[in-house]
């Protein structure tokens, strides 16, 4: 390739670049704040980082600018993802779920990070997890599939989207990842029943998971089975318990108790600050936001997940496009399980799991995945208002 060449493919990037970069601020943006739901949606995301940013500054200076990168990148998704329709986007969910469940096979064979396979690790120190890309993959492939409704009505059909949910949640629990594991099935289990499927059959295909419940048990790693264990076991926990699987999760009630109602500042509890709680900036970061706002600080961020649950159910609601009203479903009911199962487990309720909270822990590939699912469902309230109107129905 000579120089005229390559100043020839150059020029025609710079263009496409600067087209799209045009049709981002003079078409995507001006349409997303015309609808109305957008503006909670992003207030709500805007609030939740903030806290993410003051929690994660106890934990560590170095940890809290990596944390601003990881949302500014954030940032950029978000609005990249708005670009293209929707519906483009579904249509290549077929590819997308396969290059995760190739990345989910070949995560095994990376080197184990903390005694997980669950990162690929970069050049510069990037760690990337592709279980983060594959529950979005798997989110889409479903609303996809199912966006004809009267495929559910009939159960051989549900063998599909239950085949979809199989192959990466076992690669994924092969990682050793069991709580973004247990996302999956209740996650389906909400999309079937937007999509119309028979109670009875899932009713049916529950009994028959519980059945095989305690054979899968005999998967897990020892680790997973004493935490199980000892959340079932009344009594004082001995001295290795404190030490060994339990200590996380005390140490978690302690600092997040440690803020009684209003909290202790943005300084937060001593057992950050000296390192006692493990993980405090990615799975315990609520133990954070408790030790620095107490029970008041926890009840308006469960207020923000929650406002923003109510935002995905109008948006769904408001969705003509069967596709879209699935995807909003599914992504809203992945964000909201996660942020249950953290909060729960945070707090002592469910055993330590190992799963992030949406929007607030630290991690890049964490923040990436929920900055994407937002676009993806402001993409969807943006050109269902867009649809609306040419219907001459009542936009949002």
């Amino acid at each position: 390739m000579n120089i005229f060449q390559r100043q020839s493919n150059q020029s025609v990037q710079g263009r496409v670049q600067t087209s799209l970069l045009d049709k981002l601020w003079s078409q995507i943006l001006p349409e997303l704040l015309r609808t109305r739901i957008s503006w909670l949606f992003l207030l709500t995301i805007a609030l939740l980082s903030v806290a993410s940013l003051a929690a994660v500054h106890v934990c560590g200076p170095r940890l809290f600018i990596r944390q601003e990168i990881h949302l500014g990148v954030g940032i950029v998704i978000l609005l990249t993802a708005l670009i293209p329709d929707y519906r483009k986007i579904g249509a290549a969910s077929i590819a997308i779920y396969g290059i995760a469940c190739v990345l989910l096979l070949a995560v095994l064979f990376s080197p184990a990070v903390k005694g997980s396979h669950r990162w690929f690790i970069l050049p510069g120190g990037v760690d990337f997890q592709p279980s983060e890309l594959a529950k979005l993959a798997f989110v889409l492939t479903v609303a996809w599939t199912l966006r004809m409704h009267r495929e559910c009505r009939d159960l051989r059909k549900l063998l599909v989207p239950f085949g979809l949910m199989i192959i990466p949640m076992c690669l994924i629990l092969v990682e050793s990842d069991l709580g973004t594991a247990l996302l999956f099935p209740p996650v389906l289990y909400a999309m079937l029943i937007a999509a119309g499927a028979r109670f009875r059959h899932l009713i049916a295909i529950a009994l028959i998971a519980l059945a095989a419940a305690p054979w899968t048990y005999t998967f897990l790693k020892p680790y997973q089975k004493q935490r199980i264990i000892a959340l079932f076991t009344h009594g004082k926990p001995t001295k290795a318990q404190l030490h060994g699987n339990l200590y996380q999760k005390q140490q978690s009630e302690i600092a997040a108790g440690s803020g009684a109602l209003f909290g202790r500042g943005l300084s937060g509890a001593d057992e950050i600050h000296h390192g006692l709680l493990p993980e405090a900036a990615n799975d315990f970061i609520f133990a954070v936001v408790g030790s620095q706002w107490g029970f008041v600080g926890d009840i308006a961020i469960l207020s923000l997940y929650l406002l923003f649950f109510a935002a995905c159910l109008e948006i769904a609601g408001n969705s003509a496009d069967p596709f879209a009203r699935l995807l909003v479903v599914g992504l809203a009911s992945m964000i909201m399980l996660q942020a249950a199962i953290n909060v729960a487990m945070t707090t002592g309720l469910i055993p330590v799991v190992g799963i992030t909270l949406p929007f607030m822990s630290y991690g890049g590939s964490a923040v990436a995945a929920d900055m994407l699912a937002t676009s993806l469902i402001l993409n969807v309230a943006m050109r269902e208002r867009r649809h609306r109107s040419a219907l001459g129905l009542p936009t949002p």
